[in-house]
């Protein structure tokens, strides 16, 4: 071999070394997102796929500009929401005689509501199906009431923080059932992160999204026990709150580790 043949070799090699170092660096987050998502099948159709880019697309943009004011921290590094472009949240209060206890048939009625657009069912009819004289609801009524509703549903057992996300990125929402008293009581009435209220028993809410906010993982959550809080613009306080990931972990393993994962109705 001569000299010449032997340069030219080691300067192929190191361009190829080179070339596969970035490679491996822009593929990373990718190649994390891949495997989350084969765990669980997407559930969309092309329309829906278009309404969930497009309201994420608006949403991220605000998220990014009110990071500090609410409290998350200083930049955004990834985001996933399943949005829509219609209003789907529900606050529990004035749903009832059992508005107290009303953040089961709230919750169900905000996941048919995002899965099918035109879907017009109530917490109060929620409610009048399943225990109409009150009380606490239960996994069986969730999914009894999911099935009158007609709204297709999986049930998973969360095992750690990646099943949420797994959920999330498979372009689904999810409803769990935890116990609040695990979540930090925020005392800033500008921040939109941790628990707002005094609450801190079971709890069904839903899961929407999630952000990696500097080292943080955070899950958007649209939480029904609201009554009439807002924030100074006059947002549902309830409305995209964000629950740290390892602090919900904590409030799910403790109450009831499974996920009814709702898919969009085609």
């Amino acid at each position: 071999m001569t000299k010449k043949s032997f340069i030219q070799i080691n300067i192929s090699l190191s361009l190829l070394i080179v070339l596969s170092f970035f490679s491996i660096g822009c593929s990373k987050v990718s190649i994390e997102q891949d495997q989350t998502r084969e765990t669980l099948e997407v559930v969309t159709d092309s329309s829906s796929e278009i309404d969930s880019e497009e309201a994420i697309d608006t949403y991220e943009a605000v998220l990014k500009t009110n990071l500090k004011a609410w409290g998350l921290g200083n930049s955004l590094i990834f985001y996933v929401g399943n949005n829509r472009t219609y209003d789907w949240y529900l606050d529990q209060a004035h749903t009832g005689d059992h508005s107290n206890n009303n953040c089961g048939p709230t919750t169900v009625t905000m996941a048919a509501k995002w899965a099918n657009a035109s879907f017009d069912g109530t917490p109060e009819d929620a409610r009048d199906a399943f225990r109409p004289n009150g009380g606490w609801w239960y996994s069986d009524d969730i999914d009894a009431c999911l099935e009158r509703f007609d709204i297709d549903y999986d049930t998973i057992m969360i095992e750690d923080a990646y099943t949420l996300r797994a959920i999330i990125d498979s372009g689904r929402i999810a409803i769990i059932n935890n116990s609040m008293g695990y979540i930090t009581r925020e005392s800033d009435t500008n921040f939109h992160k941790n628990r707002f209220y005094e609450f801190d028993s079971g709890h069904y809410f839903i899961i929407k999204g999630y952000a990696l906010v500097d080292q943080y993982t955070y899950f958007e959550v649209y939480d029904p026990n609201n009554w009439d809080m807002t924030y100074a613009d006059g947002t549902p306080m309830g409305k995209d709150r964000y629950y740290e990931a390892s602090v919900l972990m904590a409030s799910i393993d403790n109450w009831y580790p499974y996920a009814i994962a709702i898919n969009r109705s085609k």
